[in-house]
């Protein structure tokens, strides 16, 4: 599991709150990066979070993600567009060397492997709205006393 600790500063419907959370080193790669949203001094951010736990407006949250969801979404955002890069690439290669009078083979496998590659992104872009939001959201965990103080919070300064 991966776990920040934040305030919830913004309730949205019933099920989903806005918390706010110190940018750590995980943040470049997490699974949830799509619903987070860096503030005006680049190291603390809004997530929104699966509120289960009914946390109110103020409070102090443990918020997790799986690292299965973060696997995924990784393997999804980083290898599938290279594979796709690769294929294209070889796709071209094997239709440049079949075409005597045509393009470069190595253009044209250039050419192929990026179209691939842009293709990989817009499938992923458009794919992902067919997904529920819940399904990749980090849930909030517990809801913490306000003398609670952990490790990782004295890192961040706090």
């Amino acid at each position: 599991m991966l776990e920040e600790v934040g305030t919830v500063v913004e309730l949205r419907g019933k099920q989903v709150a806005l918390v706010l959370c110190q940018k750590s080193s995980a943040c470049g790669h997490c699974a949830s990066m799509e619903v987070c949203h860096i503030g005006d001094d680049s190291r603390a951010r809004t997530v929104e979070a699966f509120n289960t736990l009914d946390a109110r407006i103020g409070d102090r949250v443990r918020i997790v993600t799986s690292t299965k969801n973060f696997l995924q979404s990784s393997f999804v955002l980083y290898i599938v567009p290279l594979l796709a890069l690769l294929l294209g690439a070889v796709l071209g290669l094997l239709v440049g060397e079949k075409m005597p009078e045509g393009p470069d083979p190595n253009l044209l496998s250039a050419i192929i492997g990026v179209a691939f590659l842009v293709g990989s992104f817009l499938t992923i872009r458009v794919g992902s709205r067919a997904i529920a939001k819940e399904t990749f959201m980090p849930r909030i965990h517990s809801i913490l006393n306000e003398d609670e103080v952990y490790p990782e919070e004295l890192k961040n300064g706090h």
